[in-house]
């Protein structure tokens, strides 16, 4: 007899309706079997009443569920609302899936068969493809390289698979389209709302290796999510910030060696970095204050409506020729850690 599965999914909205109504509509093509059943949780997380109205009036579908915040509670504090509601209702997964990405039909029955049959898994990913092109693969699972402090991606499905056959792989996954194991994640806690957004997914991961989980990549499964050109400001803070965090609670006691100090020089060369490719100096600033809310403990909600410190300044502007004689050669994306490769 086969046992009757229960998926609880989370999609965040914040002032993006028209995208999350597109993703809605490929979610609610799902082919899934018989004994899987899909509840589809929309989360508003405190958009303008304009956008918000928009979203509500075009959700019909019996299968969604729309919660609505008052203020914006971040990737983490939005998606763990319906993690404790999956948790409360005793699901068996709860899925996360970004707004702005299209699962096809199959992605979710692959993903909780592939679970289903590896009790070991905590969380598994599917690959995360171009969204104009599904043969092009964006990322295909990671591992943290504690003595660069770096997370190095895998750049095919066959080298990912070969490592998820050895014992002791520390793979970890980006949170596109997570699907986690509900009983993992009543074990190990929810998403840690101090990072707010980004690498949050890196944290998880290790706290799921840590309990004895496995991150699995199911090389059957594609979710197709588009990587941005741009940046805002406070993607530059949260990134820079939330390394500290990341690297500081999870590096390995042999790899800690003048580590606040590379996490530091890393955040102010992200800045030079930016201002040296003419981005515009509001986010060179968002890497100065991140990496000083980091080093100082500051998480949650970014906030950008301040100056940068004036020794922070005159760090970042006693590194720049140092910095870009490195620009052209160096192996730091500004980006690299927590959503895509």
């Amino acid at each position: 007899m086969t046992h009757e599965v229960l998926v609880y999914v989370s999609v965040l909205n914040w002032n993006k309706a028209s995208t999350t109504l597109a993703c809605l509509e490929h979610l609610f093509k799902a082919k899934l079997p018989p004994h899987l059943t899909m509840k589809v949780f929309v989360v508003d997380n405190g958009s303008r009443q304009e956008d918000w109205g928009h979203l509500s009036e075009n959700i019909n579908n019996p299968l969604a569920t729309v919660i609505r915040l008052e203020q914006n509670l971040g990737f983490c504090g939005g998606h763990n609302i319906v993690m404790q509601r999956a948790i409360d209702d005793a699901a068996d997964y709860v899925w996360l899936v970004n707004n702005d990405g299209v699962p096809l039909p199959e992605t979710l029955a692959n993903l909780a068969s592939l679970a289903g049959r590896t009790p070991s898994c905590g969380a598994v990913s599917p690959l995360i493809v171009g969204l104009d092109d599904k043969d092009r693969i964006d990322f295909c699972g990671a591992y943290h390289d504690w003595k660069k402090l770096m997370p190095t991606y895998f750049d095919n499905v066959e080298e990912v698979g070969n490592a998820m056959a050895m014992p002791g792989t520390e793979l970890w996954l980006v949170g596109a389209a997570v699907l986690f194991k509900v009983k993992a994640i009543k074990q190990i806690g929810l998403l840690d709302e101090t990072f707010f957004a980004y690498y949050e997914d890196n944290d998880i991961s290790a706290r799921l290796l840590a309990a004895g989980w496995r991150n699995i990549v199911d090389a059957n499964a594609r979710f197709q999510h588009e990587i941005p050109n741009t940046r805002p400001p406070y993607f530059y803070y949260l990134m820079a910030r939330n390394a500290c965090f990341f690297w500081s609670r999870h590096t390995p006691k042999p790899y800690r060696r003048f580590m606040w100090l590379r996490l530091l020089e890393r955040a102010v060369f992200s800045a030079n970095k930016l201002l040296y490719g003419g981005e515009a100096k509001n986010k060179a600033d968002a890497c100065l204050l991140g990496g000083l809310d980091g080093l100082l403990g500051h998480g949650g909600a970014p906030d950008l409506n301040r100056k940068v410190p004036w020794f922070m300044v005159l760090l970042r502007k006693m590194l720049w020729f140092y910095h870009i004689r490195h620009i052209n050669h160096d192996d730091i994306p500004i980006n690299s850690g927590a959503e895509t490769p």
